[in-house]
């Protein structure tokens, strides 16, 4: 597995943590949440293209149409 992927995924994480913090104490809540939620689902696309690319590998190994 590509180590940078898992790096990426981390930084996400780790931007929209910060973002929705700041928000919060600014007393954006409903902001902090939209934020959270477009960081997980930037997230979620992530590690959907990682699981595609899992499955076309093994579709090749075992010689699948």
């Amino acid at each position: 597995m590509r180590i940078e992927v898992i790096f990426q995924i981390a930084g996400i994480g780790f931007l929209t943590y910060i973002i929705h913090v700041l928000l919060k104490q600014a007393g954006k809540e409903d902001l902090a949440l939209i934020a959270t939620l477009a960081g997980v689902s930037i997230a979620l696309l992530m590690v959907v293209q990682v699981i595609s690319e899992l499955f076309m590998k093994v579709k090749s190994v075992f010689f699948l149409p």
